[in-house]
């Protein structure tokens, strides 16, 4: 899974976690629950793209046969251009993104902090109190501290103290600080920005909740007439919110949902699970029994007399044993070009019946990955010479094997190791043979530019 794919997939699952949340839950008096769940969604939608039903599928199929250890094989990629690629232009923005938006929520904190280090502390139950000396913003609460202008440190308003306090109890202010980290790695998802309003309006409805019961009266009444315009700090939590403001007083009068609400939450796992299945790709799909009939053996079947056994006395053996069957599939295999070009890496289960004449049939896929992958070790399998058979006793007996072989890319570590494709090779700026060129160290490399249409390399040292 490429890095698009995760971005993608993440994605997808945050918009059904929040289409879910806004048509069954937000309605819902549940408060404390759709908190936790906004939360929760928000982390699985981060996990849930890793989440593969492959893996323990392709396991299942090989119970009961010998497996042999992995063979892996692999393709050095082609040396690529020195030019941005459109890939590298999109890594380059996305960094840009998540960089801008960190130094904005550091500029944003900083701005709390400074108005937190104006007022005098006085030290309450459980909380910091702050009283400003000014009226250039309302009274809010931050982490353990409730900050008060100078009117309101004046003559405290008892739902508006309540109301902070309860924020400060439920610690809304770790919620709000991880959607605001999670929107700056994930800037381009405008999803985050309907979980940040939704979760701060769910911090508004537990406040309410928790203050109406201190309050001695009328406290929708208090929150009403508290509703002046006055600026709001950022990431803060004041008491009042004119776009809320609306909702909270519904919510504060609305009878607790029926208990058949929380249906909506259920409902949540298996919309989950299909997406899940949804997004697997093709190629990390398993294979069933018709599918790995389809991919039978390119040579022509040998016929298998008798039962075929998977544990006997004396295993069969490959002419030279697993360091020979390790040499001869790296000497044969081919790394299919769609697969180097799609950067596709993983396992391959290949199952094959060594007969009692050694030969090899009923080669057929277990697991595979596509891209041309499966074809071609079912061709390299099908055609490995003939192998020391089986034994129980003095019995020569037929015998099935499951064999994984790991296509794998090397990773390009420099320049020298593709220079059978170069035909000339220019050394700041003077053209030298390969020989002298191999004498260049690596760590004196500073730049390399690749000229794929004249085979030429240009290299330039420190």
């Amino acid at each position: 899974m490429t890095i698009l794919d995760y971005l993608l997939r993440s994605m997808l699952y945050l918009l059904l976690f929040a289409g879910c949340y806004q048509l069954l839950l937000r309605q819902t008096t549940y408060f404390g629950l759709n908190r936790a769940y906004l939360l929760l969604t928000l982390l699985m939608s981060g996990l849930l793209p890793f989440a593969s039903i492959t893996d323990s599928a392709g396991e299942t199929l090989s119970t009961g046969v010998m497996t042999l250890p992995a063979i892996t094989v692999g393709r050095e990629p082609q040396l690529a251009d020195t030019n941005w690629s459109v890939l590298t232009v999109l890594c380059a923005s996305y960094g840009a993104g998540v960089l801008l938006m960190l130094l904005r929520l550091a500029w944003r904190l900083g701005s709390v902090h400074q108005l937190i280090r104006q007022g005098a502390a006085q030290p309450q139950n459980g909380y910091t109190l702050i009283r400003l000396a000014h009226n250039q913003i309302a009274s809010f609460s931050f982490g353990q501290y409730l900050v008060l202008n100078r009117t309101d440190a004046h003559n405290p308003p008892d739902a508006l103290l309540r109301h902070e306090e309860a924020h400060i109890r439920q610690r809304h202010t770790v919620d709000v600080l991880i959607i605001e980290i999670t929107q700056s790695l994930f800037w381009f998802n405008p999803t985050l920005w309907y979980y940040k309003q939704a979760i701060q309006e769910v911090h508004e409805f537990l406040a309410d909740r928790a203050a109406a019961t201190r309050v001695s009266t009328g406290y929708a009444h208090q929150l009403v007439s508290y509703a002046l315009d006055t600026p709001v700090a950022a990431l803060t939590t004041p008491f009042y919110s004119f776009s809320t403001l609306k909702q909270r007083i519904t919510m504060l009068q609305k009878p607790a949902s029926p208990r058949r609400s929380l249906l909506g939450y259920a409902l949540v796992l298996p919309l989950a699970a299909t997406l899940v299945m949804c997004t697997q790709s093709e190629r990390d799909q398993p294979l069933t029994q018709h599918d790995a009939t389809t991919n039978a053996s390119v040579r022509k079947p040998v016929r298998v007399d008798g039962e075929v056994f998977t544990v006997v006395e004396q295993q069969p053996e490959f002419p030279g044993g697993m360091k020979a069957l390790g040499t001869y599939l790296n000497q044969n295999l081919k790394y299919p070009d769609a697969a180097e070009k799609a950067k596709v890496s993983g396992k391959v289960f290949v199952s094959f019946i060594v007969t009692k004449t050694g030969e090899i049939t009923d080669v057929q896929i277990l697991k595979g990955m596509g891209f041309g992958t499966d074809e071609e070790a079912i061709r390299v399998v099908s055609q490995m010479p003939r192998w020391k058979p089986g034994r129980q006793e003095k019995e020569l007996l037929n015998v099935r094997f499951n064999l994984p072989i790991n296509f794998e890319l090397d990773s390009v570590s420099e320049p020298n190791d593709y220079l059978k494709d170069i035909k000339t090779i220019v050394l700041n700026g003077k053209e030298v043979t390969k020989d002298e060129f191999r004498k260049v160290s690596t760590d004196d490399i500073k730049s390399v530019d690749v000229d794929k249409a004249n085979s030429t390399i240009k290299v330039t040292t420190n």
